[in-house]
């Protein structure tokens, strides 16, 4: 069985999802993807790419009591170890597919929300590595699917519907001890710390992840 999740319909504000389907990004090939990374750390410090400073403090707080009151929900022994938010927006290009994987552990609670166009092809979950028992949550505009990553039952993929670029917003609470994430998850630190360093270069050329 998939670990927990929430999926909230209308979890915007109007005034955000409209600026965010309406933002101008770059355009992008059927089966490219790009992150526009934006960044806001316990202390206020905020990095941007596409949106700016004032907007992106507006979005946390506007949801950050929100999302931590899911991450208590979902995994409470996460939730003091929170540092920085990340609210990067995904382009994914219509013939774009990302591998079945886990999260980072890094990641307390990860969350998307949907923001355009009005029909594409929302994430799917799977029981494990292989790609079991699939479930499709369901493509629809400011849907948001929030889940907190296990090691061995959070796996899930994304992709695009063949038709049109996907856009979504990316809402992550993260964390860098991964030492302490290890440790509630009873996984072994070595070995997942490893898999961390390794897994950008074998996607980058493999296409995959472990």
């Amino acid at each position: 069985m998939f670990t927990k999740f929430k999926v909230i319909d209308d979890f915007l504000k109007l005034e955000h999802f409209n600026f965010l389907i309406n933002l101008k990004l770059d355009q992008i090939k059927e089966e490219e993807i790009k992150v526009y990374n934006n960044t806001y750390f316990e202390k206020g410090k905020i990095e941007k790419s596409c949106l700016d400073v004032n907007f992106i403090n507006n979005l946390h707080k506007t949801y950050h009591e929100q999302v931590l009151k899911l991450l208590k929900e979902l995994y409470p022994e996460k939730l003091k170890l929170w540092e920085y938010s990340e609210f990067h927006i995904i382009e994914t290009g219509s013939k774009y597919k990302y591998p079945i994987h886990r999260d980072t552990p890094y990641k307390l609670l990860s969350g998307v929300i949907y923001l355009s166009p009005k029909v594409n092809k929302g994430t799917i979950l799977y029981e494990d590595k292989k790609g079991t028992n699939e479930k499709v949550i369901e493509w629809k505009q400011n849907r948001a699917l929030f889940f907190s990553r296990k090691e061995n039952n959070s796996f899930h993929s994304y992709e695009g519907d063949n038709i049109s670029t996907r856009r979504a917003l990316v809402y992550n609470l993260m964390t860098t001890k991964l030492r302490k994430i290890c440790k509630i998850e009873k996984i072994n630190y070595p070995k997942v710390k490893i898999r961390e360093i390794l897994n950008p270069y074998i996607y980058r050329c493999f296409r995959k992840v472990l």
